[in-house]
């Protein structure tokens, strides 16, 4: 049985959260009742998953005594002299009996441990829905956020309807829409320090675009950014109005042409100066911004690279592949150097680097997540088991170090970088995902929106995550 199905069939049937009436029931009962639930959730998922593996060990040393008690009673002959061919099932040997006992009450004994082995956490993940962003006539592959353009926090977003926009994070007002790629836009960054945009295309090419909106173009009132953040459907009229872009931009400053294949991701580098990209052609290049010429093309890879992202002090640049491994190309001496790291089945859809330890977080679509060391390749430092192919994931900036993991199945889910899970976001059909979540993305700012999501049902939604490590200690 799969971990799905396995799931699916122990599912917790009681009341959720959300179906309780909030006119009901007093905040402080809330609280405590959210934090139980994610208690619960954290409990079952991590019983699930080391259910499934003390499973397939009892399964592999079945198979393997099986074997072996096969091979020694056709060497066994039986009363008439002759080999006993159908020996193993009848003339089990005594002392592979008692193995396969002590193994069956180890793997009792540790499924209870797991069961009885719940105390409440030490961490309380709270979960509020701001609002959410459409306007995209097709799926969106990519978001990011940026603060300090003209004092507002914005974000932006890469779609496969051939457009990005720039939205205001606060009102969720389209401020930006481009419309210079021919091909779906797969990616999308803002400059370090100028109000320029860098984005990556099925067209072959990255392109770099001005996104310098006027002062008060797409700012909205009070009353229409307090309608838009709730759970209700906003009219034709109001969707019209908060879709329709105050600047349309179709031209850009530099187009990287250089690439055969399509370009799947594009990061800024060097404070700005340079700038590296993904392709499809199984090749990564370093550019010059200034002039649109390659300083440096990364080959090795033996399939197409699905993500490329680098490392905000050093010069560090990762880059994942189909060919199931992600390399690290260091840049930091005039010797440069590559390391190949292995240790996904599947391809590696994601590979970022976090900033204030020294390691790389991977995401495969064979469900997995994994925490490497730079300084030890040969494996990973935590893992954590998923259950559907995960896309690009994001990591915090505060103290907490919390990973927002988006998957195929819809769903996101939060960690910490020990793999332990924390909490998912919710599922309802108004404040969560309908389809495929392809990407997340950290916000910093603290009062309002701080984790913004995309996927496929053409909309980004913000969210608000507060993480507290003292709650109920």
């Amino acid at each position: 049985m799969s971990f799905r199905s396995l799931k699916k069939k122990h599912a917790y049937d009681g009341p959720k959260l959300e179906d309780i009436d909030d006119t009901s029931v007093p905040p402080r009962l809330q609280k405590q009742l959210a934090y139980y639930f994610n208690g619960i959730e954290r409990e079952f998922v991590q019983m699930c998953q080391e259910n499934e593996q003390l499973k397939a060990k009892l399964r592999q040393l079945e198979g393997q005594m099986s074997l072996k008690n096969h091979v020694e009673s056709k060497e066994q002959p039986n009363k008439e002299g002759y080999p006993d061919v159908d020996g193993p099932w009848q003339n089990l040997p005594r002392n592979a009996s008692q193995f396969s006992k002590k193994v069956m009450i180890k793997y009792k004994e540790q499924t209870n441990k797991i069961v009885s082995s719940f105390r409440p956490p030490h961490v309380s993940v709270t979960i509020k829905h701001i609002g959410r962003y459409s306007g995209h006539k097709d799926g969106i592959w990519d978001v990011t956020y940026c603060k300090g353009l003209k004092g507002r926090s914005i974000i932006g977003t890469a779609s496969n309807d051939r457009t990005a926009r720039i939205w205001l994070a606060e009102g969720h007002h389209c401020l930006l829409k481009y419309q210079g790629h021919s091909g779906s836009v797969n990616s999308i960054r803002f400059h370090p320090t100028l109000p320029l945009v860098l984005t990556g295309s099925g067209d072959r090419s990255a392109q770099i675009w001005c996104c310098d909106v006027p002062e008060n173009d797409g700012v909205l009132s009070a009353e229409s950014q307090i309608h838009q953040a709730s759970d209700e459907e906003l009219s034709e009229e109001e969707e019209r109005e908060q879709n329709t872009p105050a600047v349309v931009v179709r031209t850009p400053q530099k187009s990287l042409v250089g690439h055969s294949n399509v370009v799947t991701a594009a990061e800024w580098l060097n404070g700005g100066t340079q700038c590296v990209t993904a392709s499809w052609d199984r090749t990564a290049r370093v550019w010059d911004t200034e002039s649109s010429t390659v300083i440096y093309t990364l080959t090795g890879h033996d399939q197409e690279i699905t993500d490329t992202s680098v490392h905000s002090s050093q010069a560090l640049i990762v880059t994942c592949s189909k060919d199931t491994t992600f390399r690290v190309w260091d840049f930091r001496t005039s010797i440069h150097s590559v390391n190949v790291y292995q240790g996904h089945t599947a391809p590696v859809t994601c590979a970022v680097f976090t900033n204030h330890h020294d390691s790389v977080i991977s995401g495969s679509d064979d469900s997995t997540v994994k925490v490497w060391d730079l300084r030890n390749m040969r494996t990973a430092i935590s893992t954590i088991q998923c259950d559907a192919s995960v896309n690009k994931v994001a990591i915090s900036e505060d103290s907490h170090h919390t990973l927002a993991i988006p998957f195929d199945n819809r769903h996101v889910r939060l960690y910490d970088l020990q793999g332990t899970y924390l909490a998912r976001l919710p599922r309802r059909s108004q404040p969560g995902h309908q389809r495929m979540v392809c990407s997340a993305a950290w916000g910093t700012d603290e009062k309002s929106a701080n984790l913004f999501t995309c996927g496929f049902d053409n909309r980004s939604i913000a969210w608000k995550i507060s993480v507290d490590l003292d709650s109920h200690r």
